[in-house]
């Protein structure tokens, strides 16, 4: 089972409580796609640096099983990031990829070589 680790990034006036229920509505959103589980970070999983209930807000963890699987929740975020004008960070293995405001075609180039580097390991 892959992991995907997702973080809703704050905006410029954004606290914990809305970066929670950001959380909330993203993950609700991408169970109904092809995933095993979407839930929030683990307390072991905390990044490097974070204080707190705040800082980790707005994190949630994906799993999959296939690439399918991770096409359907960039697929989710995609639409979902659009529709709330929000930026979402992806990590898979340590490489990051940022959905946030671009041209369709932008994101889907973007998405596409991000996906290209792990497409063997899904």
């Amino acid at each position: 089972m892959n992991q995907l680790v997702l973080q809703v990034l704050p905006g410029a006036d954004s606290d914990a409580e809305e970066l929670a229920d950001l959380g909330k509505r993203l993950r609700k959103e991408l169970l109904e796609y092809d995933v095993s589980s979407v839930g929030p970070l683990p307390a072991e999983e905390v990044p490097p640096g974070a204080k707190g209930i705040g800082e980790v807000a707005g994190w949630l963890v994906a799993q999959f099983g296939t690439l399918d699987g991770l096409r359907a929740v960039i697929d989710g975020v995609c639409g979902w990031a659009a529709r709330t004008r929000r930026t979402v960070e992806l990590e898979l293995d340590g490489d990051t990829l940022r959905i946030e405001a671009a041209t369709s075609q932008q994101q889907q180039e973007l998405i596409d070589a991000w996906l290209a580097r792990h497409g063997t390991r899904a």
